[in-house]
């Protein structure tokens, strides 16, 4: 397991807690604020929508007391140490691709934070024109071109499960395409 969102998580709650404690009281808290949004832009990534909601969490924590703040540090870990395994899973399920895709093997979760689980997100995916499967190791996944598009024609060379857009596509009225899946 990757180590890397974990590691983030924990030094952006430290460097938070430092500008706190450097600048004291409320004014402290509110400028811990920058530093989360300080990380984003270093590292380049934005926030998923879950980590949005974290953070606007403990921002609220930040002027209304630990009460709320404890609580949106400690799921905020928790995430993070399920945002690393989930790369984990990726890294090693993009392994067993060919080298030309693997850069867009894609988790299912980077596709839409609204929808349930893996299974669902997959279905969603092949009904907008997108071959989403399921790995070996659990991992639900879907390749993206270089435009970021997903790709209706792949097929991946290890899953157990595969969902994908009838091709040629075919329009179902609602402005999505005719799908199929399997499922062991």
């Amino acid at each position: 397991m990757t180590g890397e969102n974990s590691a983030t998580n924990a030094a952006t709650t430290v460097a938070a807690f430092a500008v706190e404690r450097a600048l004291g009281g409320a004014r402290g808290s509110v400028a811990g604020l920058a530093v989360q949004p300080v990380v984003w832009a270093i590292t380049g990534t934005g926030p998923d929508a879950a980590d949005a909601f974290i953070y606007g969490t403990g921002a609220v924590g930040a002027v209304v007391g630990a009460i709320v703040a404890v609580p949106a540090i400690i799921t905020g870990a928790v995430k993070a140490a399920v945002d690393d395994h989930t790369a984990s899973l990726v890294a090693e399920a993009r392994r067993d691709e060919p080298a030309a895709v693997r850069a867009g093997v894609t988790s299912v979760a980077d596709y839409s934070f609204a929808a349930s689980g893996g299974h669902i997100q997959a279905m969603t995916i092949a009904s907008y024109g997108g071959v989403a499967w399921q790995h070996p190791n659990g991992v639900y996944l879907f390749l993206r071109d270089a435009a970021e598009n997903p790709v209706c024609d792949y097929v991946p060379q290890r899953f157990t499960s595969i969902y994908r857009p009838l091709i040629p596509l075919q329009g179902n009225g609602d402005g999505r395409v005719r799908w199929t899946g399997s499922r062991p």
